[in-house]
């Protein structure tokens, strides 16, 4: 939902299944959660210019959005607009000392700002919409910016006010990605989330199935932007979907398969540019997970070696507190490596978590680094297509398993 044409898009996928209870998890349009991101930084370096520069562009694109798409200067959408920007701006003014509470409570304006667009046009245009906020829905616990969801407080909040409008023949909207802890602050479920929230609200309702849009054909094998020879995946299971998303694939997050795995609702990812199209279908069977490979790059990748000073061993009780480092500073590990006096650790590149991290692991370890690494994870591979793969790279790290290679490279 980057432009009035995808929300009216939006519109007319929503037509087709509109004889049938429906839910819509909303993202934010377009790069907003970057641009919210962008706000975040700027606010709390005190780069008042910046970030005023960037609020400016955000509310004059979301106006314009909405101008487009309603016409009507006097709709009370442009005051519910210019309501949640007066709050943005108010977080951004004071940020708070906790810097992932700040994140928490600035990003969610994207999915909120686009769940009033979306509802008012599908009011304009007849449907009959109905905007419940998701944060007074999702209850999680207060680890911002990758909460976790309490499942006995959110089914009995979701049960009891969702099934009355689907009764009532409206279609339901609401955002994803965000949720609210017991004392009523934002919370946000993990970067790229709204597939997460889908599969929550599919779980709590019993759906037949939960659908999700993307701008791709279907679970692809590979990243169509980056390979060429890139082929659609037609049906895998639950199991091989959760692998794929742990090591990375963008197209599902990796929390969303438990919550449709444990009711045994089929997901399907399907092309937001061609609904007609047949979707890839992820459900119990098994069978054809192993016909293709499937391959998973990530960019930006951080090596971190951890050695013990004195050559003593890398042990249980060092190992608690490194893992407790990384907890604190909220990175998560793609790829480790232990040694007798080593510990070797693979995870995506933010220098501001990397200095953080070194800062609290300096004084008992060794510690090297090496930056601006690529980790290439390979499912159902064959020697051969490792090779491929890897020819003419320098390899820092490789693990092999039955099904599955990864290995860092340069």
């Amino acid at each position: 939902m980057k432009d009035a044409k995808g929300i009216r898009r939006v519109a007319s996928i929503i037509a087709d299944y509109q004889s049938e209870p429906l839910v819509v998890v909303v993202s934010a349009l377009g790069k907003t959660t970057n641009a919210l991101e962008e706000l975040v930084r700027f606010s709390r370096s005190k780069d008042q210019k910046e970030r005023e520069k960037v609020f400016v562009h955000l509310r004059k694109y979301h106006f314009e959005m909405a101008e487009t798409l309603i016409g009507n200067a006097s709709h009370s959408i442009f005051d519910h607009l210019d309501a949640l920007f007066v709050l943005l701006n108010k977080e951004l003014k004071e940020p708070p000392d906790d810097k992932y509470f700040h994140y928490d409570q600035v990003v969610g304006f994207g999915e909120q700002l686009s769940s009033l667009i979306v509802s008012a046009y599908l009011q304009k245009i007849g449907q009959a919409a109905h905007v419940v906020d998701a944060h007074t829905l999702i209850v999680t616990d207060s680890n911002y910016t990758a909460a976790k969801v309490d499942w006995k407080f959110t089914e009995k909040t979701i049960q009891s006010r969702v099934p009355p409008i689907l009764e009532n023949g409206e279609v339901v909207i609401t955002q994803g990605f965000i949720g609210a802890d017991h004392k009523g602050m934002f919370t946000t479920l993990g970067r790229e989330g709204s597939d997460f929230t889908a599969a929550i609200f599919a779980n709590v309702l019993d759906a037949d199935e939960a659908s999700i849009w993307k701008d791709v054909p279907g679970l692809m094998n590979t990243d169509p932007k980056r390979f060429s020879n890139s082929v659609k995946l037609d049906q895998i299971s639950y199991h091989e979907a959760i692998e794929l998303a742990f090591y990375g694939a963008s197209v599902v997050h990796p929390k969303t398969i438990q919550p449709v795995q444990h009711k045994n609702i089929p997901l399907k990812v399907r092309s937001f540019n061609n609904p007609e199209s047949d979707p890839s279908v992820i459900n119990n069977e098994t069978s054809h997970d192993d016909q293709v490979h499937k391959v998973i790059v990530k960019d930006k990748q951080v090596l971190l070696s951890i050695a013990s000073r004195d050559l003593s061993f890398i042990a249980e009780d060092n190992l608690t507190g490194i893992f407790k480092a990384f907890s604190r500073n909220k990175i998560h590990i793609n790829l480790m490596q232990h040694s007798a006096v080593s510990f070797s650790v693979c995870f995506d590149e933010d220098n501001d978590k990397l200095q953080a991290l070194m800062a609290a692991l300096k004084d008992d370890f060794r510690l090297t680094y090496n930056k601006g690494l690529t980790l290439i994870t390979i499912r159902h591979y064959t020697n051969e297509l490792l090779e491929e793969f890897t020819s003419g790279k320098n390899i820092f790290l490789e693990q092999k398993s039955r099904s599955t290679v990864q290995v860092l490279v340069d």
